[in-house]
């Protein structure tokens, strides 16, 4: 499976709570009637804990040093009961700016109903599972901390805007207009879906196990990073545009309405270029290598760098994707290959010699399987042959010697024990009594026996 996100993942990763920093806790509505008020009332390192409700105030940090999260912030049931809205009265949480890095954060809320949702005004501060919703400007903006799994959508301007620091796990779903603008971080794990400008615009973030698709526009224009192990897909432009980044590498561009890659100066290395509406490449001048350029609708290259050890032939993929013509958005396909794929072991014979190539296809499987790289973005996985132990119906790696006893047996199935059903040390169910890795009448009829 692709650990790439879908837009509709929220996610809310534990994180240790920071209160073991703080000197004090000051908790809303009990010790304070509201969350500006405990602000006022904090000292540095205080941490201040938000008790579920709706809190109808905008709030600034004033540069303070200290850290704001709702009562259970890992839960999201808990995050979006939450709420800070700011009534259309101004930014919802303003930072002075000042604010650094080892204790200033927010943690856990729902902010709403502000211009923008928050104003970093280049704070060092983190963002932490939060709800940034229904703001009539930006999501966040100029925010240069950590921005860790937040679900940034339904803002009229952007979702993030200007901000350097790391972006994960993160959801930016949505919003009026460009998902991520200006920002120089990286970017990791998000899903950058449905926004109503281009997916991202005029940053030089690094950008790995993205998913930026369906967005009104270009899924990435003039941005000048690297591009690793992502999907950009079914965006209502280009895939790329105007984009001048040192390397997209493992990746898919799939059924963009314009070029996969228009007017970029980019190094393309296994990716797989399909399914888009006009070429695959118009205007490139980067270099092309180990890249499957197959049924874009215009052709594979126009005024482009020749392609080196790529190819425009059928790939036979698992499914290719398609268009919803009926809700207008892009459905994804997959893009294994087969084992009829001419593009299975068909890659440089030299792969890997030059350490700055990839070790793991986007999948995050070894890159080299067999005799030589494939071509494109995955890298196909023979089926295995031999027994059955997992009961799935197909000999497959799951069936590999998962015990480490040097066998593939009965005894490796072991391993797929459900949770919650007591086990030895060595991982054997308790009522699996004939020892064959499963809990069946078999065991039953050894019970029997002990008794006879």
């Amino acid at each position: 499976m692709s650990r790439l996100l879908s837009a509709t993942s929220l996610l809310f990763p534990c994180f240790a709570s920071l209160q073991a920093f703080g000197q004090n806790i000051i908790r809303v509505p009990t010790d304070a009637q509201t969350i500006q008020i405990a602000i006022q009332k904090a000292q540095p390192f205080d941490t201040i804990i938000v008790a579920p409700g709706m809190y109808s105030e905008a709030i600034n940090y004033a540069g303070k040093v200290i850290a704001i999260q709702s009562e259970n912030p890992n839960d999201r049931a808990t995050v979006e009961a939450t709420i800070i809205d700011a009534g259309g009265l101004g930014t919802v949480v303003t930072f002075a700016g000042t604010e650094g890095d080892l204790h200033s954060s927010l943690d856990g809320l729902t902010i709403t109903g502000g211009t923008n949702g928050i104003d970093g005004n280049g704070t060092l501060a983190e963002i932490r599972n939060c709800i940034i919703r229904n703001n009539s400007g930006a999501g966040i903006v100029t925010v240069h901390g950590r921005i860790t799994g937040c679900v940034i959508r339904d803002n009229l301007g952007r979702g993030l805007s200007d901000c350097d620091g790391a972006v994960s796990l993160c959801a930016i779903d949505r919003n009026g207009g460009i998902g991520v603008f200006a920002s120089d971080g990286m970017i990791l794990d998000c899903a950058i879906t449905r926004n109503g400008s281009y997916g991202m615009q005029a940053g030089g973030a690094r950008i790995e196990h993205c998913n930026i698709s369906n967005n009104t526009s270009d899924g990435l224009r003039q941005c000048d990073g690297i591009v690793r192990q992502s999907i950009i897909s079914g965006n209502g432009q280009n895939g790329f545009w105007d984009c001048d980044g040192l390397l997209v590498e493992n990746s898919v561009i799939a059924g963009n309405r314009g070029d996969g890659f228009e007017r970029c100066s980019v190094s393309v290395l296994n990716c797989t270029v399909t399914g888009n509406g006009e070429y695959g490449f118009r205007n490139h001048t980067g270099s092309i290598k180990q890249a499957i350029i197959w049924s874009n609708t215009s052709g594979a290259l126009t005024a482009s760098t020749t392609p080196i050890l790529s190819g425009t032939a059928n790939p036979f993929f698992v499914q290719p994707g398609h268009w919803n013509n009926i809700t207008n958005v892009w459905i994804d396909g997959d893009y294994h290959l087969t084992s009829d794929s001419p593009y299975i072991d068909a890659g440089d014979p030299f792969y890997g010699d030059d350490k700055s190539n990839p070790t793991e296809d986007l999948d995050g499987n070894p890159r080299v399987v067999g005799v030589r790289i494939d071509i494109g973005a995955y890298e196909f996985q023979a089926p295995c042959e031999g027994a059955d132990f997992d009961d799935d119906g197909t000999p497959d790696i799951c069936d590999r010697d998962i015990d480490d006893d040097g066998v593939s047996n009965t005894l490796d199935a072991c391993d797929f024990t459900p949770l919650g059903v007591p086990v030895d040390s060595n991982g054997r169910p308790h009522a699996d009594l004939n020892h064959d890795c499963e809990v069946n009448l078999a065991d039953f009829a050894v019970f029997q026996s002990s008794f006879r």
